[in-house]
């Protein structure tokens, strides 16, 4: 889906593009991947059905697109809606629960990037 040249990457025109790649399947977690660069991996998940508990292997940022979601972290669980945001640190245990019908979501997993000297975020 991404459309790339060496200044940028369109990686989805709106809401109504995801709904169409990725329609999502009744009582099922439906995944596809929408973009894989150098710093960061962006995945779009259709939610029919819980994301047991797992943890990922870099940072992650998870963005609520569509629904409602409750994400189970060690401090507990966090009732998220449309527009809700939350970071995750490499190696931390989360769960991920649709409320009320299914959710639409993005996850970026973050790549560390190197800098060198100087630059910006050394």
């Amino acid at each position: 889906m991404a459309h790339e040249n060496p200044q940028f990457s369109l990686i989805s025109t709106g809401v109504e593009q995801l709904q169409e790649s990725n329609p999502g399947q009744e009582g099922r977690v439906s995944p596809e991947r929408l973009y894989s660069g150098q710093d960061v991996r962006i995945m779009h998940l259709v939610l029919d059905a819980e994301m047991t508990e797992h943890r990922a292997p870099s940072p992650i940022v998870v963005q609520v697109l569509e629904g409602r979601v409750r994400f189970d972290i060690e401090d507990g669980g966090h009732d998220l809606g449309a527009g809700g945001i939350v970071h995750v640190a490499a190696g931390v245990p989360h769960a991920v629960t649709p409320v009320g019908g299914s959710a639409r979501i993005l996850i970026h997993l973050l790549h560390p990037v190197h800098r060198g000297p100087g630059e910006y975020g050394q």
